[in-house]
């Protein structure tokens, strides 16, 4: 009954045409791809290969009946990809598996993939890749850090350039920061969204995983600690919202602490957050991709994570470190008190001592994107000037 259910949802939902897709030298795979990568290519030279059902062409469907294939989504996309005839295929859904699947499908084709956010073991690509021990080929991998390239590339085979952030790399970085100032760096996944539409974990926890209800407690207990230690400093908390819901967003916290209490920053477009973070002095991350990239652009961040989610300590995979000057597994007060007294007294110099030996191996910036730039320039692809 789900299943049908899901068809019927799917239909409702899809755009449906009939036409012979076009031939191109570039295939951007999957439709959220596309607003990071166009602005890279020239628009006659791509595509958009849409994998979510937004649109589905019948000339392919009819293509596969003919050609004595099932009708499923490996099949239609792999049909897809034979008519558009790319020589090139990018992703910023670098944590699909399906597209690394294709590769071994359409061998003669360069598959790019770049990565989009920070990859845990639990609940993402890695976990998957480590259950199957199956050999998995990609042409390039574009990667935030030399560590993990290292991880990925035990479970999949490719040419890794460490670039950071493709997103960060965008914005310059500034040293001008209002000094004594603390910014949340508020983490949205649906558990969080839906949690707010009910603000009892009990009524949501049967519609996830075990790891999200225990994000999703971790992190209330986090934001009232971090509250406590603002009413004791008298700093008035800056949250720095991620959702393109920000009135369901701000609902979260308004129902967690007092609304005067904080400074709420809705995120308004998809690169709001990269013009807004250079302002504050210290940063607290709840294992965000956005800490991260924080970080390689030499903001002093603080990190909390949950031994409940492996891979997800600032030091991984580096060692089994739980703890340090910056970063921590535990959100008690006592820490969040010894971890943002210490940054708010360092100095940005001795920061950057602090941080240099992490530097590649767990965060990385490339002004301007100048390596993937380089690399569509040696591949032949004409870089359209951003």
């Amino acid at each position: 009954m789900k299943k049908i259910f899901k068809a019927l949802n799917i239909l409702i939902k899809t755009k449906f045409v009939l036409q012979k897709p076009k031939e191109k030298k570039i295939i951007i795979f999957d439709k959220n791809s596309e607003i990071h990568l166009a602005p890279f290519f020239n628009e006659e030279e791509y595509t958009v290969l849409h994998t979510r059902y937004e649109i589905l062409n019948l000339y392919i469907l009819i293509s596969l009946f003919f050609k004595f294939k099932k009708f499923n989504l490996k099949n239609y996309i792999s049909e897809n990809i034979n008519l558009i005839k790319p020589k090139f295929i990018f992703t910023f859904i670098d944590n699909n598996i399906s597209f690394y699947e294709l590769k071994k499908i359409h061998k003669e084709i360069k598959f790019i993939a770049i990565q989009n956010g920070t990859r845990f073991i639990t609940g993402d690509i890695l976990e998957t890749l480590i259950k199957e021990k199956k050999n998995y080929i990609v042409d390039y991998y574009f990667t935030f850090n030399q560590s993990y390239s290292k991880m990925m590339g035990k479970y999949l085979k490719g040419n890794y350039v460490t670039i950071g952030s493709m997103k960060n790399n965008l914005f310059e970085i500034s040293k001008k920061y209002q000094k004594g100032s603390l910014c949340y760096i508020s983490r949205m996944s649906d558990v969080f969204l839906h949690y707010s539409e009910t603000l009892d974990v009990n009524k949501i926890k049967s519609h996830y995983k075990h790891w999200e209800v225990e994000l999703l407690n971790y992190t209330i207990s986090l934001i009232k600690n971090i509250n406590l230690y603002c009413n004791s400093k008298n700093i008035k908390l800056n949250i720095l919202g991620s959702s393109p819901n920000s009135m369901l967003e701000k609902n979260l916290f308004k129902n967690l602490i007092p609304e005067n209490s904080f400074n709420f920053f809705p995120k308004k477009e998809v690169y709001d957050s990269y013009r807004k973070i250079d302002q504050f002095e210290v940063l607290i991350n709840p294992m965000s991709t956005f800490g991260y990239e924080a970080i390689a652009r030499e903001k002093k961040v603080s990190f909390f994570s949950g031994d409940f989610i492996e891979g997800s300590s600032f030091i991984w995979p580096l060692s089994n470190n739980k703890k340090g000057n910056f970063f921590s597994n535990s959100n008690k007060i006592h820490e969040v008190t010894r971890i943002l007294d210490y940054l708010l007294e360092l100095d940005d110099s001795k920061w950057m001592d602090e941080i240099i030996p992490y530097k590649e191996k767990l965060f990385s910036y490339d002004r301007d994107n100048s390596k993937f730039k380089n690399f569509l320039t040696v591949n032949g692809i004409t870089n359209k000037k951003q």
